[in-house]
């Protein structure tokens, strides 16, 4: 019996690997032979990333702040003070940007998305719209995944520019760092490529994201324990995949 179980749960995880690969084909093939409206995306844009920004802003503001703490007080050990603002500077942009924003867009919009999927597929919704000959992957999952990618750099940015703003902050008047010192050792070590880096990594995590949460949305169980088990699913799946996915793109970009 145990082993008839181990069995069908493996088959059950190729099976959606499987599911989840055709999903993936069928909304990159309906993104580049149809075009949404763009009314959609807008829509879409506003909820994704204007209501996203403050959150993000928040929780980048008070990690720059814990970084220079931390920093600071790591590098006063050997004296090593001046390399604060390149601690910082590229901590943020390269790896704790791109991550809570992934983050972030997986807790608010990523939730959301799921969970408004999966509600119309358990109240039937999507079946009508196949019905009525209107694709959902152009009406419901393009235009969202259209604008994971437009808002998901900017989002970095935001985020990158507020947590070492922050840290700069706490630097020069909580620490009474020198803020040309701090200031010439971030432009000296934080590059544009690490911008961009760090802009391509956020948009990576979006893009997964986006695929997860909206598959698991698409292919909720029936019943209200069906929607929360996608919403669910959405959350701890990306955020698992966030993290495992930035070693290796770190390894593939800086190694």
């Amino acid at each position: 019996m145990a082993v008839n179980a181990q069995m069908n749960a493996v088959i059950e995880y190729i099976s959606s690997l499987g599911k989840l690969g055709f999903f993936s084909l069928r909304m990159f093939r309906t993104l580049f032979t149809t075009a949404p409206q763009p009314r959609l995306i807008l829509d879409n844009l506003y909820r994704i990333g204007v209501e996203t920004l403050p959150v993000l802003i928040a929780v980048c503001v008070f990690v720059g702040t814990n970084l220079a703490l931390l920093g600071f007080h790591i590098f006063k050990s050997f004296g090593g003070q001046s390399f604060l603002g390149a601690y910082v500077g590229l901590s943020c942009v390269r790896e704790l940007a791109p991550i809570l924003t992934g983050a972030m867009l997986a807790a608010k919009p990523g939730t959301d998305t799921a969970a408004t999927i999966a509600t119309m597929r358990v109240k039937e919704q999507i079946d009508a719209l196949e019905v009525m000959a209107v694709d959902p992957f152009r009406f419901l999952i393009v235009p969202r995944l259209i604008a994971f990618v437009i808002a998901s750099p900017l989002l970095v940015l935001f985020g990158a520019f507020s947590s070492v703003a922050a840290g700069y902050m706490v630097a020069v008047y909580q620490l009474n760092m020198n803020p040309g010192v701090f200031l010439t050792d971030l432009r000296h070590y934080v590059l544009l490529s690490d911008i961009f880096n760090g802009m391509l990594k956020g948009m990576l995590f979006a893009v997964v994201g986006c695929i997860l949460s909206t598959y698991f949305g698409y292919h909720s169980q029936p019943g209200p324990k069906g929607v929360s088990r996608a919403i669910n699913l959405s959350v701890v799946t990306v955020a698992s995949f966030i993290v495992i996915f930035n070693f290796f793109l770190t390894a593939a970009i800086y190694d």
